[in-house]
């Protein structure tokens, strides 16, 4: 039985010791202040093989860059969250020590073509689970940190950790569409057992009735 933690920021991060063990932990974007703020996350990580899934902004990598991320931890993958094709290798100037791996084409039937880049999934955390379920050979998928942008409906910031500028916005594409995604990627993976465990109260309509998802509502609003 192959398992896969996949963390990303949100609030309900804060739970991450709840996850039991894996054999991959797949992390979302920037996790470097929480990593160095969050009590026993850096400890969490250090026996960790470890996926990341960051997106290729200029300077992106420059707070992993500044904890020493990379030498710290047991980094294998870096996973680019585009489709092969679409960005050009080592044009994101964050100097990560690691081969770009870019999305394969049997991601293509579960993305969308009406968004940023003509195959597209709604935003990193979607991408990182979508790796998590299609290239790592998983039968469980236990995800924490993902929580849908439903947190601001009860005043609380989107991450565990102040980003500042991005605490209280939510992504163009919105929540019910992301939870869309979610729901297309759980569909077309119905032998993979999925867990979400989230601080979101508010689901799509037949969310809940995906047999290859259990959702474990945590604690109240503020995580």
């Amino acid at each position: 039985m192959r398992t896969v933690n996949l963390l990303g920021r949100g609030p309900s991060l804060k739970h991450f010791k709840n996850l039991g063990n894996c054999e991959t932990v797949v992390l979302s974007n920037n996790l470097d202040k929480e990593i160095s703020q969050v009590d026993g996350f850096s400890d969490y990580l250090q026996d960790k093989n470890i996926h990341l899934c960051l997106n290729m902004v200029l300077g992106a990598a420059s707070g992993y860059h500044s904890i020493d991320f990379f030498n710290r931890f047991n980094v294998t993958k870096l996973i680019r969250p585009y489709l092969e094709g679409i960005r050009a290798a080592g044009s994101s100037g964050q100097d990560i020590p690691l081969e770009e791996t870019f999305l394969g084409k049997n991601h293509m039937e579960f993305m969308y073509t009406d968004l940023k880049y003509p195959y597209d999934y709604t935003g990193t955390g979607i991408a990182a689970f979508a790796h998590s379920l299609l290239d790592c050979s998983a039968d469980v998928v236990n995800v924490i940190g993902i929580d849908f942008y439903n947190n601001l409906n009860y005043g609380v910031a989107n991450y565990l950790v102040s980003d500042g500028k991005d605490d209280w916005q939510m992504d163009f594409f919105g929540a019910d569409r992301m939870q869309e995604n979610f729901c297309r990627l759980l569909d077309g993976n119905p032998n993979i057992q999925v867990n979400l465990n989230t601080v979101c109260r508010d689901f799509i309509s037949g969310m809940t009735d995906i047999k290859n998802l259990k959702i474990n509502i945590i604690g109240d609003e503020n995580g």
